[in-house]
């Protein structure tokens, strides 16, 4: 197969995924904000940062203040971070043992981590070690604060991953998955999702078969079906590709086809039927068969049919690049009789 194509695909999931950072970073706002308005004014953040460094009393509401500034202007960032002390202060009450204000912390890094690979690498290393011990916190909230701060700083770039996994957070964002929570099971994969996109085939092999294992039992979201698809791109994906994960994607993409065709637009195509296409075109030509003959027996053709006669771009381009690679294996399979007859 041309590698254009490829190539455009990987690219397309590239923005897709600088979209989700951000999008989360108003999640995390939306979330954690108060009832009401905390929006103040560069001097009161500054007193903030200025008490964090002393070592003053900094309450829960002052951390909370400070987190929201952290979205509401990027230049709070710079401020934090050109603060000397500031941030190791931060992890002193990220480690502390007041829960309320543990959260809090955790949500300032969260933001923090929002910041450019500089800003992620110094935040990295000053906290990494400490966001990855308390992934095992039975504090849901703070768990999940910590899941998602490891997946923005991921997704800063390669080399802040590599910090990070010097640090042990894959190994215990892997282990996250097997919960029974499906809260912390979203921020778990969330940040592997950053951390196999950026590590690409560097994302460790006894890492690989463990997520793959996990998403073939978790509930197909748009976050897990993403990281299947990223997943799907590793150089070892079709040698540890589970059965169960190949009959997830397929029963994803029956279920998904018709609320596609009912409810997705050319805008909003990031739906778990894209991502189950995609992951079914990078499996190995010995699925293929199982493919063909799932669409056959529960006579997919014109459902397919309709998702290509419908405008929605990213969608089409990986649906004919599926369809491509099955006919280019079997030309003759009772699938594209049926088809062409439509």
């Amino acid at each position: 197969m041309d590698d254009a194509p490829v190539n455009n695909i990987r690219e397309s999931t590239r923005e897709i995924l600088k979209l989700n950072r951000r999008s989360h970073r108003n999640e995390v706002s939306d979330l954690q904000r108060s009832i009401k308005d905390l929006r103040v004014s560069p001097e009161n953040i500054a007193t903030i940062v200025y008490n964090l460094k002393s070592k003053s009393h900094v309450t829960v509401e002052n951390l909370q203040i400070l987190k929201n500034a952290l979205i509401d202007d990027e230049k709070n960032i710079e401020v934090v971070l050109k603060c000397y002390g500031a941030l190791r202060s931060l992890v002193r009450e990220l480690t502390g043992n007041n829960v309320s204000k543990q959260c809090a912390a955790a949500g300032c890094c969260c933001n923090l981590a929002l910041g450019d690979s500089r800003a992620c690498t110094a935040i990295a290393k000053a906290s990494g070690s400490y966001l990855t011990v308390l992934l095992d916190n039975p504090t849901t909230e703070l768990a999940m604060t910590c899941a998602w701060t490891l997946g923005n700083l991921a997704g800063s770039g390669p080399k802040v991953c590599d910090i990070l996994v010097a640090q042990g957070a894959v190994a215990k964002l892997c282990n996250m998955l097997q919960i029974h929570n499906e809260n912390i099971q979203d921020a778990a994969a969330y940040a592997l999702l950053h951390f196999a996109y950026h590590m690409e085939d560097d994302f460790k092999h006894e890492y690989l078969q463990k997520v793959l294992t996990a998403l073939s039992k978790l509930e197909v979201n748009a976050t897990t079906s993403r990281l299947s698809f990223t997943l799907s791109c590793h150089v070892d994906f079709k040698d540890n590709m589970p059965e169960e994960l190949i009959d997830k994607m397929l029963a994803t993409l029956k279920q998904t086809v018709k609320i596609h065709s009912e409810d997705c637009v050319q805008s909003q195509c990031n739906c778990e039927l894209l991502y189950a296409i995609r992951t079914l075109a990078n499996m190995d030509v010995e699925v293929y068969d199982v493919i063909l003959n799932y669409f056959v027996q529960n006579n997919l053709e014109q459902a397919l049919l309709e998702v290509l006669n419908k405008d929605s771009g990213a969608v089409n381009e990986s649906l004919l690049w599926l369809l491509g690679n099955l006919y280019n294996y079997s030309p003759s399979n009772e699938f594209f009789t049926h088809l062409s007859t439509m």
